[in-house]
């Protein structure tokens, strides 16, 4: 091998080394996680699953609806620390507070619900004196 043919290839080898060494430091800190997930089960107070609840991450456009077994799952959370609320009709909504999303875990939050009366105001129905179109326009 000739002076330059091995100067060539040891500087290949060099910055090929070096190159390792630069994407081993920097890929942990590019593999870091900005969403994480959030999972859990809508109970009552007796412990029976709410089909159908509806549980929202407050203040964002993040939400879910739990299924027969109260299980609900809400994907991409941004990493932080949130409200959730999780509310069903016949059931006093309910917040739990700091939430902590983490990067690229799954947190579990289990929320009860309890009964409430719920409150329908009256109904008025107001009947037209005049038919609309009169029978000999028609």
């Amino acid at each position: 091998m000739t002076h330059r043919v091995r100067n060539v290839l040891g500087r290949f080898l060099g910055y090929g080394v070096a190159l390792a060494i630069v994407l081993f430091a920097v890929a942990p800190a590019a593999a870091q996680q900005t969403t994480g997930k959030l999972e859990g089960t809508v109970t009552d107070q007796a412990g029976g699953p709410l089909a159908n609840a509806q549980v929202i991450v407050v203040g964002t456009s993040f939400g879910s609806v739990s299924d027969a077994k109260g299980y609900y799952f809400i994907n991409n959370v941004p990493v932080g620390s949130y409200t959730l609320r999780a509310q069903f009709i016949g059931y006093a909504p309910t917040e739990v507070q700091n939430v902590r999303i983490l990067g690229g875990q799954t947190i579990t939050q289990n929320v009860k619900l309890s009964p409430s009366a719920v409150v329908v105001s009256g109904v008025t129905v107001t009947a037209a004196s005049n038919p609309l179109v009169p029978r000999d326009e028609v």
